[in-house]
């Protein structure tokens, strides 16, 4: 019996998707090859048994190696050693052609811009050795051939392939780009929340937090730095243990995206203690959400104790009265240290005039 992890369907469904993406390539590519080499074989007098290979080669391999990859058991290295065979097919059809001038170096950059989009240096490397390695052999087997004029036939034949296929790479080039920028935002934006809490950690609160403090410098706003601290909370732990203790951080957290506004900013500063950087307030309105929060947070229950009370330590800073960051964050933390020295349960506003700590 086979048994899945979710990283193992992630790697199939990417596997996938990679394969029919190059399906739907190959399958444009070939026939848009197909017409400039019949052209010339025709002009050449080639005989049919040649011109049902190239028919193979355009319409039934596409198909064939896309079955082959997906039912193999990786299916994306195994696409990539199709995408290798495709570079051999190439170099023996231009053999073939007796190195014909247009069609021959449209093949050739075609190419060398797929395999390079595909899988990079390694991925182009691989190509071009197995061009060189089809195209010689076939080359001498065939008395080294030179043709070097084409007609006006195969010159419009080979345009679309130097047109359609390079605009249709670039849009899967663009889209595949653009897909990568979302998944790397998606990714730093996971970087940078608390998992647990569903609200930014640190390093997120110190980038917002300097963000803010320029702001309100350069005379665009005002931001209030609010700490709170869960009083005793570490009794918590020990009396109804750990997830006790983390599922009251994630209640609180998630009362503090309830209460505060969209433009605010609450974090999780280290360990028991949480922050909220608050955007144009001003004392009056700062204090009430500071109330508004503390009531809420003590109609807090644990489900392992409907008796229990919650009550936290509340200190805030302005940022205006701060000459740097630092002295910002340290202002609201004596702040804190001042409520939880008189008691705790209650709200304290360092102001700089009176440099109360």
């Amino acid at each position: 019996m086979n048994y899945y992890t979710p990283d193992d369907a992630q790697l199939k469904l990417r596997s996938t998707r990679f394969v029919r993406r190059m399906f739907a390539m190959r399958q444009l590519g070939t026939f848009l090859c197909f017409l400039p080499i019949l052209s010339v074989l025709m002009e050449m007098g080639r005989g049919a048994g040649l011109c049902g290979l190239l028919f193979i080669n355009a319409f039934i391999w596409p198909y064939t190696a896309y079955r082959l990859a997906l039912r193999s058991r990786d299916p994306t290295g195994f696409e990539r050693k199709n995408l290798t065979l495709d570079a051999a097919f190439g170099g023996a059809w231009v053999a073939l052609m007796a190195l014909s001038p247009f069609p021959s170096v449209i093949i050739i950059a075609v190419l060398i811009s797929d395999r390079y989009s595909a899988g990079g240096w390694a991925q182009l490397k691989s190509a071009l050795q197995a061009f060189m390695l089809a195209f010689l052999l076939v080359w001498g087997v065939e008395g080294a051939p030179l043709l070097i004029n084409f007609s006006a036939r195969t010159v419009w034949l080979t345009l679309p392939l130097a047109s359609v296929y390079l605009l249709a790479l670039s849009v899967v080039s663009h889209h595949l780009t653009l897909s990568l920028r979302q998944k790397n935002r998606e990714l730093e934006r996971i970087a940078l929340m608390d998992p647990g809490l569903k609200i930014p950690n640190r390093r997120l609160f110190e980038r917002r937090l300097e963000s803010e403090y320029l702001r309100t410098h350069r005379g665009e706003g005002s931001a209030w730095l609010m700490l709170l601290d869960v009083d005793h909370f570490k009794q918590v732990n020990d009396t109804y243990g750990h997830e006790a203790g983390d599922f009251l951080l994630a209640e609180i957290s998630a009362l503090l995206r309830e209460s505060v506004g969209l433009k605010d900013i609450p974090a999780r500063f280290g360990g028991d203690e949480l922050c909220v950087i608050v955007r144009d307030a001003d004392e009056n309105s700062i204090m009430l959400l500071a109330a508004q929060i503390k009531q809420r947070i003590a109609r807090l229950r644990l489900p392992a104790s409907s008796t229990f009370e919650c009550s936290v330590s509340i200190g805030i800073a302005p940022a205006s009265s701060a000459a740097s960051i630092h002295e910002w964050l340290r202002s609201a933390d004596e702040a804190l240290y001042r409520v939880k020295r008189t008691g705790r349960n209650d709200v304290h506003i360092w102001r700089a005039a009176t440099q109360e700590s």
